[in-house]
């Protein structure tokens, strides 16, 4: 078996914004607590910083549940949006203009809490921004050699499991279903089994 530690954990209030970084998080079976279940659309559905690169400069965020504070049994809460200095509480009319404004175009806020996701662990630090590369578990780990670890399992110290399943392909790191759900803590061992 191969053995390793939790580096690093995010999560993303809302899709292609920046997010914040954890020190513990809980995990259920649609993933990270709070993760991803905000986004911005358009005429054409969901947009990812793929699609407009500009969301990347606003972050979301939780202040009011650090860490694992959110409970995955009940509603995510509402993020706060920053940009440029500003924060705005999801709901605020003003937010709305000012992302308009911001990214030129016009678009909904969509809050989409039944949307299930994966988590994105990987174990080599990303090419990009760490607060924008949209991966929620950093890992101290080696995978072995030559691929093949799709369908293996990640057995953290505090019992949470999760099914490495494949490779991202619109970024890094590799998508994970989870097995086991609990909370996952920075520096907490972890085996590939």
């Amino acid at each position: 078996m191969t053995s390793g530690f939790v580096q690093g954990l995010w999560r993303f209030p809302v899709v292609g914004m920046a997010g914040e970084q954890l020190r513990s998080t809980q995990i259920d079976a649609r993933g990270v607590a709070g993760d991803r279940q905000h986004y911005a659309a358009g005429p054409e559905g969901r947009l990812s910083v793929q699609d407009l690169p500009e969301l990347a400069q606003w972050s979301a965020a939780y202040p009011f549940y650090p860490d694992g504070a959110i409970d995955p049994h009940k509603p995510a809460p509402y993020p706060t949006l920053t940009h440029a200095g500003k924060a705005f509480l999801w709901g605020d009319p003003r937010l709305e203009f000012a992302l308009q404004r911001s990214l030129g175009r016009t678009i909904d806020l969509v809050r989409d809490l039944d949307h299930a996701r994966g988590v994105i662990v990987a174990t080599v630090a990303p090419p990009m921004q760490r607060a924008i590369a949209g991966v929620n578990v950093q890992l101290g780990l080696r995978l072995p050699e030559g691929g093949g670890w799709g369908g293996t399992e990640l057995i953290f110290r505090d019992g949470v499991r999760l099914k490495l399943v494949a490779s991202r392909a619109d970024g890094p790191g590799i998508e994970a279903r989870v097995v086991e759900a609990g909370r996952i803590v920075l520096g907490e061992p972890v085996t590939l089994g």
